[in-house]
């Protein structure tokens, strides 16, 4: 009995229709959803902020949630590594805007700096980015009050994690996360002229241009130092000319500020749910003035710090504080000598807890300190080792090529 011929050549077929869609399956998942990931985690709008003679920030954003991280190397100094500055209990968040500050470097330095998106380094045209620390400046610094305001969504939410860029003219570009509440504040009495070698010269009324990013959008707005304590309200996707309108300052408006609007207490702010039993105390200050933080209701701590030269006082307390209420009295003296006290009340929360509103997730992994060589083509993710591709590539043309060839043996035999 012979049988047709062309039997095994619709074997053949169907096989090869098996080798195709096995091929399209693992090209879609093993090559394509992964680009895909790599691309949502590529640094862009990145910018070089805040930069003196020890220190600068890098911040960016990404398409999707991501950790974020600096390396820092020069010439002089071992690379290290840098974290998210919302980075303070050992995980490493996952937010799409990202803002990192290196705070030792040495006056006048170039210091090469590489991205850490999701653990994969990105650069700039291939190589890393190139960051002048400014010359050590002595002297009276500018009598510029800090700016401070307020950013929401456009449904009126606080735009919490919002990257805020201020640029006096012919000024340095300054920058700050916006705080959960939605306001932000920046001091302007340490900025430097655009070449970094000199503060800028006080003047009673300077244009400034704002620009806000964030994950949905971004907010423009030109202001002056005349009408930047506080900036009025922005909503991110609209911009704003602030310049033909003075803005009241109010007792305790944006921050905490008090009626000077240099003396403040910015973090927390008043009634704020905290997920750490070591909060991060934050104001501002007379430069040089000392500040007493008294921590706590029914086992008071505290302690005391020295406003630095950018205004700013921080204080975290060595002994975690107990889940429940809590409050914060900061006492110091503005620039006539007078006493101020302000007083927040805040809650830690339990272990457990969920923060109200959208909490910053966290990553399961504790942050490694070890280098990550540098990728040679910006924008891109360092290739990994291990890839079962052309593994799988193999497996499935050889099995189809065998079973093809042992299925028309057995026919024509």
């Amino acid at each position: 009995m012979r049988f047709p011929v062309k039997f095994p050549t619709l074997v053949g077929i169907l096989f090869l229709a098996i080798f195709v869609g096995g091929f399209a399956y693992f090209f879609e998942r093993v090559i394509r959803l992964p680009s895909q990931a790599s691309v949502s985690s590529t640094p862009t709008s990145v910018e070089i902020t805040n930069v003196s003679d020890t220190s600068f920030t890098v911040s960016w954003i990404t398409e999707s949630a991501a950790t974020g991280a600096i390396r820092v190397g020069s010439d002089t100094t071992r690379s290290q590594v840098i974290f998210d500055e919302r980075d303070t209990t050992g995980k490493l968040g996952k937010n799409t805007t990202h803002s990192v500050t290196f705070r030792s470097g040495v006056p006048e330095t170039l210091y090469e700096t590489t991205i850490l998106s999701d653990g994969k380094p990105y650069t700039q045209n291939g190589t890393p980015y190139k960051i002048q620390t400014g010359p050590l400046l002595g002297g009276v610094t500018s009598a510029f009050e800090p700016a401070y305001g307020s950013v929401v969504t456009p449904n009126g939410q606080p735009a919490q994690g919002a990257i805020v860029y201020l640029t006096l003219l012919d000024g340095q570009k300054m920058s700050t996360l916006v705080t959960e509440s939605g306001s932000w504040l920046i001091p302007l009495n340490l900025v430097r002229n655009e070449d970094l070698s000199a503060y800028l010269p006080f003047q009673e009324r300077v244009t400034e241009q704002l620009v806000v990013r964030f994950e949905n959008g971004e907010s423009f707005a030109t202001t002056d130092s005349l009408n930047d304590s506080p900036v009025p309200e922005m909503q991110i996707g609209k911009t704003y000319d602030f310049r033909k309108q003075q803005a009241n300052a109010q007792i305790g408006a944006v921050a905490g500020t008090s009626t000077t609007n240099i003396v403040s207490l910015t973090k927390p702010i008043e009634g704020a749910s905290i997920a750490t039993t070591l909060p991060l105390i934050q104001g501002t200050g007379i430069t040089g003035k000392r500040v007493s933080i008294t921590l706590g209701i029914t086992k008071p701590t505290g302690g005391t710090v020295v406003v630095g030269q950018d205004g700013i006082w921080r204080y975290t307390p060595s002994v975690p504080l107990s889940p429940g209420l809590q409050s914060v009295t900061m006492t110091t003296e503005d620039e006539n000598g007078k006493s101020i006290a302000i007083t927040h009340a805040f809650e830690i929360l339990k272990s457990g807890t969920q923060v109200l509103g959208d909490a910053t997730p966290s990553a399961t992994l504790t942050p490694s300190l070890t280098p990550t060589p540098t990728s040679t083509l910006a924008g891109e993710q360092m290739p990994e080792s291990g890839n079962s591709l052309p593994l799988l590539l193999l497996l499935i043309m050889g099995s189809s090529l065998l079973i093809v060839g042992l299925t028309y043996r057995t026919y024509l035999l």
